[in-house]
């Protein structure tokens, strides 16, 4: 039975200044954490149950959490670079309203110099304010640094433009892409075969059939849709079965669940065989 640890907090005194480390990683740490039998940990956003998500120090204390895997989610801007950010809009966790009097207004509509100009951490607590938005290539500096590793999640984007930020920083195979637009992960099969990738879901649509409420259960149908797509793996709501997981296993695929914020739960899905628990916690797992 896997089993559940608490980290110490006395792991959380350090300091967020930090400086981003030039050395590499070794190729392929994805594929040896994808091979592991022990649970996997996943930062949501980062640490973001006490720092604001998809943000520098987020990231960073999820890795002082010792997570497995910093989570986080990239949009692309109008001038087309790629930033980190969660929301279909930028109200929730910037205050673009204050900055530019506009609201409800997605990523993509602002250029790169507005995206600069954002405060993306005072939302969160004072002690965050003046934090930027980083863009998708600082992230993966940041956290890919002194061996961690990023789960980056796709939101909007070509394949072709994470492919490039993938080779331009050599972190292929050493971090993890996911998306719930299984086109771009066909898509990233295209442009970069090698690269590790993750189908999220449920999605509302499986082979192109609408798939109904009752039918959004991890099961074989999902899993075997999703080899289609030549995945590592399936990160899913809590909606798990120990017959979906297992055959999942039987495929080879490893099965993520999200979003878990408590212990027991956490433990009743690593017994029913669950590889991976994505929190927002991350010192609680």
């Amino acid at each position: 039975m896997n089993t559940i640890k608490l980290l110490s907090t006395a792991a959380f005194t350090a300091a967020l200044i930090f400086t981003a480390s030039d050395s590499q990683a070794a190729d392929g740490r994805a594929v040896e954490l994808m091979k592991t039998d022990r649970p996997i940990v996943v930062a949501h956003r980062g640490f973001s149950m006490y720092a604001p998500e998809n943000t520098i120090p987020s990231f960073m204390w999820g890795k002082w959490a010792a997570a497995d895997l910093v989570e986080l989610d990239f949009y692309t801007s109008k001038d087309g670079t790629l930033f980190c950010l969660h929301d279909g809009n930028l109200n929730r966790t910037t205050d673009v309203k204050e900055k530019f009097d506009i609201e409800n207004t997605a990523l993509g509509n602002l250029t790169d110099e507005q995206l600069r100009q954002l405060d993306a951490g005072k939302w969160k607590a004072p002690i965050y304010k003046g934090t930027p938005l980083p863009t998708l290539e600082e992230a993966l500096i940041a956290i890919q640094a002194d061996g961690g590793m990023t789960l980056a999640e796709h939101k909007t984007g070509s394949a072709e433009q994470c492919a490039a930020i993938l080779k331009k920083l050599d972190c292929v195979n050493d971090l993890v892409v996911q998306s719930f637009n299984w086109n771009f992960l066909a898509d990233m099969q295209k442009v970069l075969p090698e690269q590790i990738t993750v189908a999220l879901g449920p999605i509302g649509t499986r082979d192109g059939v609408k798939v109904p409420k009752e039918k959004m259960a991890l099961d074989k149908e999902w899993v075997d849709s999703m080899l289609k797509l030549n995945v590592k793996g399936a990160a899913w709501d809590s909606r798990v079965t120990k017959e979906g997981i297992e055959y999942a296993h039987e495929k080879g695929l490893k099965v993520f669940v999200y979003t878990i914020d408590n212990m027991q739960k956490a433990q009743e899905l690593l017994d029913m065989g669950v590889d991976a628990i994505i929190t927002n916690n991350p010192a609680l797992i």
